[in-house]
């Protein structure tokens, strides 16, 4: 009796744990943007131990095409015949346990990247919403339209635009810290965005030394989209 139990046991546990592997919530879709001045383009392969995935083009001027990495803990790679693997990491990425769209933005570091991550589906990022990321040292001030609010530096910081008045644009003005005051560097004006997101980075530009903004919009998709 008892070893007729163990054999129908046995079968049913490894059912059972097969069924929550299974089961187990997977990461639905990653996608990538690079916080360079300009538009470059790279060619990066996500790599979770030794199994490295499909290239992915990630550029500064729009965010990648969604893929799966194997895990929530992975690396992104470039090609390298020097290493053994044939790739060479260049960004550790580590995913929060849950959620299942996700944004990563992708800092120089040298040779190397430093890793960003944002939810995609973040309450505060929807529909003619921004996502303001600083590279600079300094706390940078922002306004758009009444709403004046403080840019610290490598943190995301998002923000609503005024409401939709008689005219489909908005004032925005950017500041910088100089002689104790907020001076403007930037002003100009933004249209709302009905059906689309704008990512923001704010930098100085290594020639001028002046400081300046990159935007890229987002075109929200089912995906993407705010529930």
């Amino acid at each position: 009796m008892h070893r007729l139990l163990s054999r129908t046991l046995v079968p049913a546990i490894c059912l059972a744990g097969s069924l929550c592997l299974a089961q187990e919530p997977g990461v639905a879709g990653v996608r990538a943007l690079l916080l360079v001045p300009g538009g470059p383009v790279t060619t990066l392969y996500p790599l979770s131990g030794k199994l490295a995935g499909n290239a992915v083009q990630i550029g500064a001027r729009g965010l990648s095409e969604s893929f799966k990495p194997v895990t929530r803990e992975f690396s992104l790679a470039a090609r390298d015949t020097t290493q053994e693997s044939g790739y060479r990491p260049v960004a550790k990425v580590s995913l929060p346990p849950q959620g299942g769209d996700f944004i990563i933005l992708l800092e120089p570091a040298g040779a190397t990247y430093k890793v960003h991550v944002v939810n995609g589906r973040e309450a505060r990022f929807g529909a003619d919403s921004v996502l303001f990321f600083n590279a600079t040292e300094n706390n940078l001030g922002a306004s758009l339209g009444d709403n004046k609010f403080i840019i610290k530096p490598r943190a995301a910081v998002f923000a609503k635009p005024p409401p939709r008045g008689e005219k489909p644009f908005y004032q925005v003005t950017f500041y910088q810290p100089k002689d104790g005051k907020a001076r403007p560097f930037a002003n100009t004006r933004w249209p709302h965005r009905d059906a689309s997101r704008c990512y923001v980075f704010l930098y100085r530009n290594q020639a001028t030394g002046r400081l300046t903004y990159q935007a890229v919009d987002e075109r929200l998709t089912p995906v993407a989209a705010v529930e």
